[in-house]
């Protein structure tokens, strides 16, 4: 941080300083010595973890840091990590969750009043991150008239601009990069007992893999082994923006041990609804699906880190303007799941052409399984309108074809049209490993092409995001990737695939019995 910068940021504490003195001070309320112990003992107990952040930091205190009630996630880490004096904590949240107002202020306060709290690290991406985030809490510490006419005047000497600071009852604060050294730091006789590990993640980083090794193995080692003995809280606080990164890898080798806890929060649920419904309406949660492109909405609110065409690249998708075509066959597969909240529903119809195949139809959304099955029908009915029959099959085990093919009846007898898909068993062969060898063949070797027709649907987007996002390990949906592959296979066998067909060539043919006949 240079001088000039160094001035600036100065200015605003002092200014931030001073709106956060005036206005805390105007909502204090006349009482009586036993009521406000009554009160403050009240606020301190882990199960009112909401009202205490409420009352010092929150909608309450008329200078929000946070503009709406704790999510109920909120809450269950802050218990979590009070009533485990021993712990690793990993939180993975999305972009806007409150990450560092809770780990760097309200825990850290509530954790210090509860005597849980004596030595205070703070680890930025690096200085003078690590420094503007201490000049947060040490600006609620000396600043806040609720939390000084309850606890007393807090800062004694010391400055986030230097780094550190030290409290009226003793207690330590220091903030360093994640490249500054942290072997053997203590403070008399304290020793670290709380460390906040905010937000350190860089994907440019990510990449030299020498880096994020040294400092995985100076969280590990030298961090944990600057801890006391009897209190070694640590709290990592990121979404998870890479899988060859700090966080995951650090998480990787802490796994197995019982003092860690990993915790995912994302934008929603499974169900996609809001996962802090105080904050965020389906509304909200619809305006941020929009205003960011797939890979990033996935790193950012989802804690997927997909990259955009890792295996399957973006110039390998092919667009073709199909024109009076003579197919050799057209074949329909359906990859179903049970639920609306579920995986998605995905299907394709492909044509062959000699070798090459072209995607006619796109199905890819969350939906009922009716919508799927009824487009199944229209489909099937489109086509033989135009005098063809597509073969049609649906990925299904046993205890699948015994959900799915009732529907499919059911449909059929209402329609009264009884073109029905086959079940299609899946061998035991890995998925990726499947989808991986089909697909990169005919993608690569322009064999797989879409109609230019299919691009002003929102299926093909979507279907074409996870065709992009796909590679081994990821959380990213994979139902049209799947879907796609069994088609692309299956009319490989049933329809042949040799580099010297053409549609000219495939003629039937008809010649003399090479056996006797029988009389």
């Amino acid at each position: 941080m240079t001088k000039t910068e160094l001035k600036e940021a100065k200015e605003r504490y002092f200014e931030r300083s001073k709106f956060i003195r005036e206005l805390t001070a105007s909502t204090l309320v006349a009482e009586t010595t036993e009521e406000q112990e009554k009160r403050i003992q009240k606020l301190l107990k882990p199960e009112n973890y909401s009202d205490f952040f409420d009352y010092y930091f929150g909608i309450g205190s008329s200078m929000a840091v946070a503009d709406c009630k704790c999510s109920k996630y909120h809450i269950q880490l802050y218990q979590e990590l009070y009533k485990n004096r021993v712990i690793t904590q990993f939180r993975w949240v999305y972009r806007g969750f409150g990450k560092s107002v809770h780990a760097n202020i309200a825990n850290p306060l509530a954790l210090k009043q509860n005597n849980e709290l004596f030595f205070m690290l703070l680890i930025g991406a690096n200085e003078n991150k690590a420094k503007l985030l201490l000049a947060d809490l040490q600006l609620q510490l000396e600043s806040n008239e609720r939390i000084i006419k309850d606890f007393g005047h807090q800062v004694q000497y010391g400055d986030w601009a230097g780094g550190e600071f030290e409290t009226t009852d003793k207690r330590f604060f220091l903030a360093q990069g994640v490249d500054q050294p942290i072997r053997g730091l203590r403070r008399g006789a304290n020793r670290l007992d709380y460390v906040s590990v905010d937000d350190i993640e860089d994907r440019k980083i990510a990449e030299n893999q020498r880096i994020v090794q040294q400092r995985v193995e100076k969280l590990t080692g030298d961090m944990t082994g600057a801890f006391g003995k009897d209190i070694r809280r640590a709290v990592a606080s990121n979404n998870l923006i890479t899988k060859v990164g700090v966080m995951q890898k650090w998480a990787d080798k802490m796994q197995d041990s019982p003092y860690t806890k990993i915790h995912t929060i994302n934008l929603t649920d499974a169900k996609g609804n809001p996962t802090w419904p105080e904050r965020m309406s389906l509304k909200d949660v619809e305006v941020i699906h929009q205003s960011f492109d797939h890979y990033s909405l996935q790193r950012e609110f989802y804690n997927n880190p997909i990259e955009e065409g890792k295996l399957f690249k973006e110039d390998w998708i092919k667009t073709t303007k199909v024109i009076n075509p003579i197919w050799n066959g057209l074949l329909v597969h359906w990859d179903l799941s049970y639920t609306k909240e579920g995986d998605y529903k995905a299907g394709v119809l492909l044509g062959v052409q000699g070798n090459k195949l072209t995607v006619l139809e796109v199905f890819c959304k969350k939906c009922d399984l009716m919508d799927a099955v009824q487009t199944h029908f229209d489909w099937m009915r489109k086509y033989q309108d135009l005098g063809l029959m597509p073969l049609a099959f649906y990925d299904a085990t046993a205890s699948q074809e015994a959900v799915f093919l009732p529907i499919f009846n059911a449909e059929a007898e209402r329609q009264r049209y009884f073109n029905l898909p086959l079940p299609n068993r899946q061998t035991g062969l890995d998925k990726h490993l499947r989808i991986e060898a089909t697909l990169t063949s005919v993608l690569f070797n322009g064999l797989l092409q879409f109609d230019e027709t299919l691009k002003n649907q929102s299926d093909y987007k979507t279907a074409i995001d996870q065709l992009l996002s796909f590679e081994k390990g990821t959380k990213a949906h994979d139902d049209f990737p799947d879907t796609l592959e069994n088609a692309v296979r299956l009319a490989q066998k049933y329809y042949g695939y040799s580099e010297n067909n053409s549609a000219s060539s495939l003629k039937p043919l008809i010649g003399k019995r090479k056996t006797a006949r029988r009389v």
